[in-house]
């Protein structure tokens, strides 16, 4: 068994970035430049005379999540104990939040008449915080937003994503390389002048929670030297991109095959466990099971499962440093520290060295000190809007509990002072066990 990756696009540029203006849940520059001046107003009142008006402006801060944290004050720069405790408190309010991942799936509801297709990708987006990208214009597909007709109440984000792409006769792609899925042209628009088979298979879809597995592709081979015959199947693994996977864990030796004569197929594989570290970019992972060819009398396999799991994020913590140009600043939250170790001009590329601390260096912090490659890092100016960072990044040290990053930013605008850092970093993960079973898969 063995899995792979594609890579991301160019160097992490968005491109097409929203379907027809439609606002992503993971938050562009003008939404944060929105949330900026809803931070604003929500403090002023915080300091109301008013008891009620304080504590709904508190309240208000509170439901925007961990998002707004860059937006908070300094404890120091506030002057008003009460204030200052009350933005303890606060902040306090959106951290514990923040460490309760939702591991279920994202449930949605879309119903009307003549629903155009823009409209139902931006309530996909606003309901479930998935982000979607239109890539039709790119991959060179005729792009159009037909009007559909749609009773989804209630639906698992996944599943009704998948519903409302077949009504519209477009396809979908999980590796666009900038973590969004994205609209893809569908086979009959992509290729008018190909012949339709008479029966086009059905796609073999599974889901779980807020997993989807799709059956890609069975192949059948003989080696001609040492005569084994072999069979592989290709599988695509994708999740709603608001999770954010670090590792996956896939369990080969819960891999059970049996054909439609009730024989069982044996899988090849190496070791019981085999693990792959999953990346951001993508929302999704292929996964290769190589077995014994069945017997020639075997048309269908009757059953086919499998075990994994996916390590999930949590507890995360937002670091803020309010200048970008002043290295050697240090912030702890709990028992995670963060430093800004350097900062460098090289031309048209800024340089950020970031160190990450955790308690430990041990087992606890090795099972997922590979995810801390999904990072999100960020320059944001005092406007609130900001600029993402694009230009790659490498791991620079690891010794105990301690692991070094450089990342790139190419061609930012302005001066380095113009901008402060905001660095995203999860102080605990959550071990996600899943399961998948098809059925009368037919052999080719």
């Amino acid at each position: 068994m063995n899995r792979r990756g594609r890579k991301a696009g160019a160097s992490g540029t968005v491109l097409g970035w929203f379907f027809w203006g439609a606002i992503a849940a993971t938050g562009l520059a003008q939404s944060d430049a929105a949330l900026r001046d809803r931070a604003r107003q929500l403090l002023e009142r915080l300091e109301s005379a008013d008891a009620k008006v304080s504590e709904a402006a508190g309240q208000g801060l509170i439901k925007l999540g961990p998002r707004v944290l860059p937006f908070l004050p300094d404890a120091a720069a506030v002057k008003k104990p009460e204030i200052k405790a009350r933005l303890a408190s606060i902040r306090g309010e959106i951290e514990k939040a923040g460490s309760e991942v939702d591991v279920k799936a994202s449930l949605v509801t879309l119903t009307g008449k003549g629903v155009r297709l823009s409209e139902a990708v931006a309530q996909l987006q606003k309901q479930s915080g998935n982000a979607i990208t239109d890539r039709r214009e790119e991959l060179g597909s005729e792009v159009t937003n037909p009007a559909l007709d749609l009773d989804l109440r209630g639906r698992p984000f996944l599943e009704a994503l998948d519903a409302v792409a077949r009504q519209a006769g477009v396809g979908l792609t999980f590796f666009t390389g900038d973590g969004t899925i994205g609209l893809a042209g569908g086979a009959a628009m992509d290729a008018p002048e190909a012949p339709k088979p008479a029966n086009p298979p059905k796609p073999m879809i599974r889901y779980t929670g807020p997993f989807r597995v799709e059956l890609k592709q069975i192949g059948l081979a003989r080696d001609y030297q040492t005569g084994a015959s072999t069979a592989n199947l290709q599988l695509e693994l994708a999740w709603e991109p608001r999770l954010r996977p670090m590792l996956l864990v896939l369990k080969a030796n819960t891999i059970s095959v049996v054909d439609d004569r009730g024989r069982a197929i044996k899988p090849r594989v190496a070791g019981e466990s085999d693990e792959i570290v999953v990346r951001p970019e993508n929302p999704v992972a292929e996964i290769n099971l190589n077995l014994d060819a069945p017997e020639r009398s075997a048309t269908r396999i009757a059953t086919l499962k499998f075990k994994a799991e996916i390590t999930i994020p949590a507890a995360l913590k937002t670091f803020t440093f309010k200048k970008l140009d002043q290295a050697g600043v240090v912030q702890k939250q709990g028992d995670v520290g963060v430093t800004l170790k350097g900062f460098e001009v090289d031309e048209q590329t800024w340089k950020v060295e970031i160190q990450l601390e955790y308690p430990g260096g041990g087992p606890a912090f090795e099972s997922y000190r590979e995810g801390l490659f999904n990072n999100r890092v960020w320059l944001l100016r005092g406007d609130g809007s900001r600029f993402a960072q694009n230009g790659g990044f490498s791991n620079t040290s690891s010794d105990g509990g301690k692991l070094g990053f450089e990342y790139l930013f190419v061609d930012a605008p302005g001066k380095p002072g113009d901008y402060g850092l905001v660095y995203e970093t999860p102080s605990k993960v959550v071990p996600l066990p899943i399961e998948f079973e098809f059925h009368d898969i037919e052999l080719p």
